[in-house]
């Protein structure tokens, strides 16, 4: 099985050239948890080699919005800490650009639990970047701010969920995500991960918050 799949999001055949591959389905993931962590060196002079884009034309080194959104989704998944805290850190301070309303519909109808947790991520960029926006760190914030007072003049713009997002309905049974050491938490627990229980997949919170 191929790691990332195709076809993806672009219905049109001739336009799939142009979309980002879909990440693996999550029990893809879970089965192969270190083979995700190889395949995304944390080691800086590394990450150049794996944050960019993922189409087949054009080709380019560069990154894009839906490629680092199926990134987070992978980490997620496979409870990577670090990856995922370094993957939100890059989408919030170094593309500001990218809007979490504006990531593009993956329209997964092959595989309705993937779909449901990219939905879910969604959500979990809004809470993550939305927390700092509200403690006056706005999207592009560098990681030392020399001049607080230009900080503040920025705009405080919250990000909202896509659109598509909010269509994709809750799984019609609950799927039990295990944690990385294979431990899983039972509904109704205070670490129960809310954006993914909205769409009824059931995992252990993750830690999304960074200042």
């Amino acid at each position: 099985m191929a790691f990332f799949t195709r076809p993806f999001s672009c219905p049109n055949s001739r336009l799939s050239l142009l979309c980002e591959p879909l990440p693996p389905p999550i029990g893809t993931l879970l089965r192969k948890r270190e083979r995700v962590r190889a395949r995304y060196p944390m080691r800086m002079f590394l990450t150049r080699r794996w944050r960019r884009s993922r189409r087949l034309y054009p080709l380019s080194t560069q990154d894009s919005a839906s490629a680092c959104f199926y990134r987070i989704y992978q980490f997620l998944v496979i409870d990577w800490t670090v990856g995922l805290r370094n993957e939100l850190e890059y989408f919030c301070t170094v593309h500001p650009e990218w809007a979490v309303a504006d990531l593009p519909d993956p329209a997964d109808t092959r595989n309705p639990a993937r779909y449901a947790a990219l939905a879910a991520v969604t959500h979990v960029l809004c809470e993550a970047f939305n927390r700092r926006i509200e403690l006056g760190l706005p999207r592009g914030t560098p990681p030392i701010v020399n001049d607080w007072d230009e900080l503040a003049r920025r705009p405080r713009i919250p990000e909202r969920v896509p659109a598509w997002a909010e269509r994709v309905p809750p799984l019609e049974g609950l799927l039990c995500i295990p944690d990385g050491e294979g431990l899983y938490v039972e509904d109704g627990d205070e670490n129960v991960f809310e954006p993914f229980r909205k769409y009824n997949i059931l995992m252990r919170q993750a830690h999304i918050h960074f200042i």
